[in-house]
């Protein structure tokens, strides 16, 4: 568009009129504009959402805790599926962000699961080799006997 159109349509003396129109295709007037003077305005979008959508969990500060607490590489899958619960959650996809959100729960839990099983079984390993090197340390070497 050039100035000398922009100038002829929209005169300085009187501001532009807007209409508003609906996505149904029907024209409603704002104002109504003087001398068959018509600007659209597009009107914003408004995005819905259903309310049963709502009430579907993503899980994701749990997924966030079990990468710290899985060793990183346990805890990205349950992350994962956190985000792509929460994308489907945005776009209304009740049946995706159900079943993302399932599957984050349940690897959520095995990841909890098996990283307090994993602590568990470090603290037993741990307790057991200093008992091991405890037991060697008093025992001494002496003429080619162990004597404990």
């Amino acid at each position: 568009m050039d100035a000398s159109y922009v100038q002829s349509k929209y005169p300085e003396t009187s501001p532009p009129q807007y209409e508003y129109v609906p996505p149904s295709g029907h024209v409603q007037y704002i104002q109504q504009p003087p001398n068959n003077q018509l600007v659209y305005v597009v009107p914003m979008i408004q995005s819905y959402q259903n309310p049963e959508i709502l009430q579907i969990r993503d899980w994701l500060p749990w997924s966030i805790v079990n990468i710290f607490i899985g060793w990183i590489f346990a805890g990205i899958l349950p992350l994962i599926f956190s985000l792509i619960c929460r994308s489907y959650k945005q776009s209304n996809n009740i049946s995706g962000a159900r079943t993302m959100s399932t599957l984050a729960l349940v690897f959520n839990i095995l990841v909890t699961l098996s990283s307090i099983a994993g602590y568990i079984g470090l603290i037993v390993a741990i307790v057991l080799a200093s008992q091991a090197t405890r037991h060697v340390t008093n025992c001494s070497y002496t003429l080619g006997y162990l004597n404990c």
